[in-house]
């Protein structure tokens, strides 16, 4: 069995140990690790961390990163991390204090764009070696804080044996949502009034969690809002082929060669030597910078045969098999107040997929109409989850009791 590194580094050429995984840069986090004798939801360790835009007279609350027991797809117990925030600020509701499990958007695969390390950072430029931290989904935590909620975040896991995260997983990633919110309970959370929250491939790990409730039966979230999820792999890669952040391709492509080896068999042997420098390139920067890095690419000059990603992962038997486990859509969602959403022009998520998830879940979809921009730069897809980021906080809010 070969690992990420040693498939990569024999598509490149290259020499034992000349291709790494991703650098483990500034972030004190602990490695990915799998774990014998600790049940998922178990808190291995949680520090305090300044996160920027909490202070005790604006918006006072407390946080923490967390280290935690999760588990794969497969059943397999690993190590995650993520980040608690408790507010400070009263809750104005009836009943208990709610609690927000927060599934985040793609901020980057590097260790540094981890949401519980982000978050303590804001907005950052790295020169040394071109790269972005950015924190966009502070806001929102923020907001949440302000009205009273308690918030809970997953980083997403990752491979123990590169540390490559399990992008667009969705399954690992609900798991590892739900886990992060059973370990907060460890630093007094409650959950009686739990909601869900989730936009992008954060709306794919609050999709799969609806649809196995039995993951966490403990756990009864009240309402849930999940917008844009990439409810099908091989729809949403097609689509955002040629777009500036076409670099979340690459992403996906690195979790699935780390994690499965009979992809990486599959799959390897089909990557040019350009398309195998970009996934270890990209592995190692966060979403920003890496759209900077390689704009408007064309995954074509990444394969081979000079075809589409999309095209090769659908024409590969086993991928594609995996993937379509993967994808959301083959049963219904948990029935609570659940507003799914998506943008009619969004250039990273197509509308008709999660259009089609609405209609095989039952549900009514949230249709948003901002005005469509040129250049396909993904505000198409940021741009509705900003405008209409303080309603879609006021609505869960107040189907948890506030």
């Amino acid at each position: 069995m070969r690992t990420y590194s040693a498939a990569l580094r024999a598509a490149l050429g290259l020499a034992a140990d000349t291709v790494r995984g991703a650098r483990r840069e500034e972030p004190e986090h602990t490695q990915a690790a799998w774990v014998i004798g600790r049940s998922a939801g178990a808190l291995l360790e949680a520090r305090e961390i300044k996160a920027v835009g909490l202070t005790h007279r604006v918006n006072p609350a407390e946080a923490w990163h967390i280290d935690y027991v999760t588990a794969d797809a497969s059943g397999r117990t690993l190590a995650a991390t993520g980040a608690v925030f408790r507010s400070r600020s009263t809750w104005r509701g009836t009943g208990p204090r709610p609690t927000i499990a927060f599934a985040p958007s793609t901020q980057g695969v590097a260790t540094r764009c981890d949401p519980s390390y982000s978050c303590t950072v804001g907005l950052a430029p790295r020169l040394s070696s071109f790269d972005l931290i950015a924190a966009y989904e502070q806001p929102a935590i923020a907001l949440m804080l302000a009205r009273g909620a308690n918030v809970v975040l997953t980083d997403y896991p990752r491979d123990p044996t590169d540390n490559v995260q399990l992008y667009c997983d969705h399954v690992a990633a609900a798991q590892s949502l739900i886990d992060a919110t059973r370990a907060a309970t460890s630093l007094s959370l409650g959950t009686d009034a739990l909601g869900l929250w989730g936009f992008s491939q954060g709306g794919g790990a609050v999709g799969a969690w609806l649809e196995r409730p039995e993951y966490a039966p403990e756990l009864q979230p009240l309402a849930a809002v999940c917008g844009a999820p990439p409810a099908a792999l091989i729809p949403m890669l097609d689509h955002v082929d040629g777009a500036l952040p076409s670099i979340v391709i690459l992403y996906a492509v690195a979790g699935l060669i780390a994690h499965h080896p009979r992809i990486a068999e599959e799959l390897v042997p089909h990557l040019s030597p350009d398309g195998a420098a970009a996934i270890v390139d990209n592995a190692q920067v966060c979403a920003v910078g890496a759209a900077l890095r390689r704009p408007w690419a064309r995954t074509a000059a990444w394969t081979r045969e000079g075809i589409g990603m999309a095209e090769l992962l659908d024409a590969l038997p086993y991928t594609a098999e995996v993937l379509e486990r993967q994808a959301l859509g083959q049963r219904r969602p948990l029935r609570i107040p659940l507003r799914l959403w998506a943008s009619l022009h969004d250039d990273i998520v197509p509308y008709a997929l999660v259009h089609t998830l609405a209609e095989q879940w039952g549900v009514p979809l949230a249709t948003r109409r901002l005005l469509r921009l040129p250049g396909r730069t993904g505000l198409n897809h940021y741009g509705p989850y900003f405008q209409h980021l303080a309603g879609d906080v006021e609505w869960l809010l107040r189907q948890l009791g506030g």
